[in-house]
């Protein structure tokens, strides 16, 4: 027979796109694409940002859709508004990667601007200049708002359309140039003009090498690149839409805006392209604003690849003010925000009392049906005052023929990790390892989404994870009113677990020491208990642990009125005046360690002073000595992850 078995490759840019002889293309470097955060009781907010997006299509014909960020407002403000291009060399990336939506929400959160991020058509299937009509017809609907008879309410209720800028990184920038260059020529719906451009490292190229670039013509990456995007470009690599200043391009003096900032990155390959454009635009006669912003360490977009950096934040910093100052008058309440606390890589609380958390996991929808496990999933708000949820997973069951002899297994109430400030029962880390853990435990497990501090300090997690064992403990009450089908229909309630990770893990212990003294809804019992590397602390190290760490900075951040500070029993069990571990409520406990994770002795310590404590219950110690925090979260795959995976499902189903 003809070949069927495998495609023959047409055109490949190594590591970055494969063209197959039917036309497929392989984009290898593609981040996944991840949903928008739609807008959700404050609680619920996810990100914690307070940013909220949306997708919506702008056309149909051809289908072109973007992401719209709405950052955190008071009453009806109106801000400034930001349509976006990402980059890609034209071929890759999406406005709805992973990579992007957490670059624009983080950005909104810290410009706090509207962003309108363009998922245009891509080559080599939509060769330029299909791109560059795509992200002008989504300026010109961005514009079209302006007499508020359009319909998309973000804009409208709070887009300054005095305030349109337009921005872009790499092949973005190159757009954002050419849409600039458009402007200056074609009017915007409405007589709408462009306030400001944004170049951050722009793709430009040309026949002859700029600075420090040595390779020319055809072998250069940039030619093979722009005869993939662009094959037929009249001028070949000099056509003005990437060479602006190439036989016959319009004088760059017509660019439609009342300024433009360029920004570079010292060890960027386009660096000296990205300085040779504005040194263009300098001497052009054009009479705007124009800047030059460098980061003379950084590589190439690092905004996007190292968002938690000093230099992102600089950047962003510097973009913030661009976008809220020039050519309006503004209160300084609307400027760059100045951040109050910082956990580097983890957290940044803003003097406007907004938070960002850059290692944040983007958001999974839940799945009745999970293609890889066959686990199903659901939300529920078990809380209203205040609001909190949880994520139920449901493993697949065997059916009975008869409603009363359904399959009735253990129950397990899951405490999320995150040093009780970040991290999220709707995560996609979460969503995955749950769907893994329920597939190989055959366990109904109950996630709670609690309330995360600074915005709720302790104990209001405690609270939101009591909460949710009480919620699920009234179940067994066969009468219940709006009951969770999942629960009655097959949880066995004399198998009520609980179970957290790090921060979960902690938690955990402390729920289980009030279930020791307060009776949970009718009369249900928790069975076990199991601590993942459980975070705790004291006012002086144990095992080898540093005299100086991070935990009293946690600590104060996440409790600041904390009696007794880092000594008060819900972080120190064995603190003066804490109540005794043999009051621990339930009936076995597993504390699971790993021997190169900085909390290993303190999760030795916490069974060590449970095994003294004179506690009636079942106790065990489960190491992995090769192994790092959570990593059963973070390699779901490992053979450790199977190995303690199994350990857990038989203490679940003994």
């Amino acid at each position: 027979m003809a070949s069927l078995n495998s495609k023959e490759m047409v055109t490949e840019i190594p590591t970055w796109i494969r063209v197959f002889s039917d036309g497929t293309v392989q984009r290898p470097r593609n981040f996944p694409i991840v949903p928008p955060s739609p807008i959700v009781p404050p609680t619920l907010d996810y990100p914690q940002s307070g940013v909220s997006s949306k997708d919506v299509i702008i056309s149909h014909n051809p289908t072109i859709a973007a992401r719209i960020y709405l950052p955190k407002l008071k009453h009806q403000s109106k801000v400034p508004i930001l349509v976006y291009f990402h980059g890609g060399g034209f071929f890759f990336e999406s406005a709805f990667s992973q990579l992007y939506h957490a670059h624009c929400k983080s950005f909104a959160s810290q410009t706090n601007a509207i962003i309108v991020s363009v998922e245009y058509r891509l080559a080599p299937e939509h060769p330029l200049p299909a791109c560059y009509h795509d992200c002008w017809d989504v300026l010109k609907w961005v514009a079209s708002h302006s007499t508020k008879t359009e319909k998309e309410s973000w804009l409208i209720q709070h887009g300054d359309f005095n305030k349109i800028f337009i921005g872009g990184d790499s092949a973005g920038a190159n757009i954002a140039h050419n849409m600039a260059m458009r402007a200056g020529s074609e009017a915007l719906p409405n007589g709408v003009k462009i306030s400001g451009a944004i170049i951050v490292h722009p793709f430009f190229h040309s026949s002859s090498p700029v600075g420090s670039e040595t390779v020319t013509g055809e072998e250069h990456l940039s030619h093979v690149v722009w005869n993939l995007v662009y094959p037929f470009a009249p001028g070949g690599v000099d056509n003005p839409l990437f060479n602006p200043v190439g036989p016959g391009a319009p004088s760059l003096a017509e660019l439609g805006c009342s300024k433009i900032i360029v920004c570079v990155a010292g060890k960027d390959t386009l660096r000296d392209r990205g300085v040779w454009y504005y040194e263009a635009v300098e001497t052009s006669g054009w009479q705007g604003k124009l800047e030059l912003f460098e980061e003379k360490e950084a590589g190439h977009v690092y905004h996007l690849f190292r968002p938690e950096s000093q230099n992102a934040y600089k950047f962003i910093k510097r973009l913030a003010s661009f976008l809220q100052d020039a050519n309006h008058s503004l209160s300084t309440t609307a400027m760059a925000k100045d951040i109050v606390t910082e956990m580097p890589t983890y957290i940044r609380v803003f003097s406007d009392g907004t938070v960002e958390r850059p290692r944040q996991a983007p958001f999974a929808p839940p799945s009745l049906d999970d293609p890889q496990t066959g686990i199903s999933s659901k939300d529920v708000v078990f809380s209203l005052n205040p609001t909190v949820s949880a994520r139920l997973y449901l493993p697949k069951l065997t059916k009975f023929s008869h409603q009363d002899q359904r399959q009735k297994i253990p129950i397990l109430v899951y405490c999320h990790g995150g040093r009780f400030f970040y991290e999220s029962a709707f995560s996609q880390l979460y969503h995955n390892h749950f769907n893994t853990f329920v597939s190989q435990t055959n366990v109904i497990v109950v996630s709670v989404d609690y309330r995360l501090a600074p915005e709720h300090p302790l104990p209001a997690c405690y609270h939101d994870c009591w909460a949710a064992l009480q919620w699920v403990a009234s179940h067994s009450a066969k009468n219940l009113t709006n009951a969770e089908p999942w629960l009655i229909q097959h949880g066995d309630f004399n198998r009520i677990f609980i179970g957290g990770d790090s921060a979960g893990g902690n938690i955990v212990h402390n729920i289980a020491m009030r279930a020791g003294t307060e009776a949970l809804p009718c009369d249900a019992k928790i069975i076990g208990a199991f601590l993942s590397h459980p975070y705790f602390g004291s006012s002086y190290p144990v095992g080898s642990e540093p005299e100086v760490n991070t935990l009293n900075a946690v600590w104060n951040l996440v409790y600041p009125s904390a009696p007794g500070g880092i000594d008060n029993p819900m972080i120190n069990p064995v603190a003066p005046g804490a109540p005794s571990l043999a009051l621990l409520g339930c009936s076995k406990i597993i504390v699971c360690v790993a021997g190169k994770d900085m909390l290993r002795d303190r999760g030795v310590w916490y069974y060590e002073a449970v095994k003294k404590s004179g506690w009636q219950g079942e106790l065990e110690l489960f190491e992995e000595v090769e192994e790092q925090h959570v990593y059963h979260i973070y390699h779901p795959e490992s053979e450790n992850t199977t190995k303690l995976i199994k350990r857990l499902a038989s203490f679940l189903l003994q």
